[in-house]
């Protein structure tokens, strides 16, 4: 009963926290309708904004599972998911990770769900994507995209992934990649540079708007710019595999 219980006293302190807490988004446009057509999907983000990411799957019940370690920390994260309607995977890197890995694939193949995942967890270091995250991205038809959450003003907690802690009445500011296509083609190293890129590129955007020091529509021009075409020419080059189909997929681009 102990899981269950946490679960719900966290689940309850969120929402009431969240009761308080102004939402700014900013890029969404494509992962909204990636969500609402029912379609997989993998969700990068830092372990420390863990807090208020599972709004962002709001307006879709399941269909979403994250990658959560066996350590009791992960216990109590998947028991707090359950109630926002995500399932979990129980592994990591060092635990269980073969488990993961064909549990992940099963569900890919079935097109059965999405999937949230904190590449530099369960243990650090901090803001470092492990190899073993790229797993996620081999599917050249799945996007993935990357999450970063800053806020108005917040706490930094002295865990090792120094956790942010949003004050109540304050403003949280979310903003998210375009989709990255990172395809078979890569290696698991490349994938996890390209991801790790990413994260960076969405948390400096996300910090910049909240000390304003750039507005919404300034931050929609950076991420087009940061992201440019070469989140779409991997995709083209798996997707138009031979002559001129696949001239001409980039020249579209």
């Amino acid at each position: 009963m102990t899981a269950p219980v946490t679960g719900l006293i966290g689940f309850s302190f969120i929402l009431l926290l969240r009761s308080t807490i102004r939402f700014q988004t900013t890029g969404f446009s494509h992962f909204s309708k990636r969500k609402a057509s029912r379609k997989n999907l993998v969700v990068c983000l830092w372990h420390n904004q863990l807090l208020f990411m599972p709004f962002m799957w709001s307006g879709r019940w399941g269909g979403a599972h994250a990658i959560v370690s066996r350590s009791r920390d992960g216990e109590r994260i998947a028991a707090i998911l359950r109630f926002f309607g995500i399932g979990t995977i129980r592994g990591s890197s060092t635990r269980g990770g073969t488990s993961v890995l064909r549990q992940v694939l099963a569900m890919t193949k079935a097109q059965e769900s999405s999937f949230f995942v904190t590449p530099d967890g369960p243990t650090g270091p901090p803001f470092k994507v492990k190899d073993g995250a790229a797993f996620l991205a081999y599917n050249p038809e799945v996007p993935v995209y990357c999450m970063s959450v800053m806020y108005g003003r917040c706490r930094i907690l002295g865990s090792w992934d120094r956790f942010l802690l949003p004050m109540p009445f304050s403003k949280a500011y979310f903003v998210c990649s375009p989709p990255l296509y990172l395809g078979r083609s890569k290696e698991y190293s490349v994938r996890s540079l390209e991801v790790e890129k990413g994260l960076h590129i969405v948390n400096e955007v996300a910090m910049a708007l909240s000390l304003s020091r750039i507005r919404p529509e300034e931050a929609d021009a950076i991420l087009e710019k940061r992201f440019g075409e070469s989140i779409r020419e991997e995709f083209l080059t798996v997707r138009f595999s031979c002559g001129t189909e696949e001239q001409k997929g980039r020249k579209d681009s």
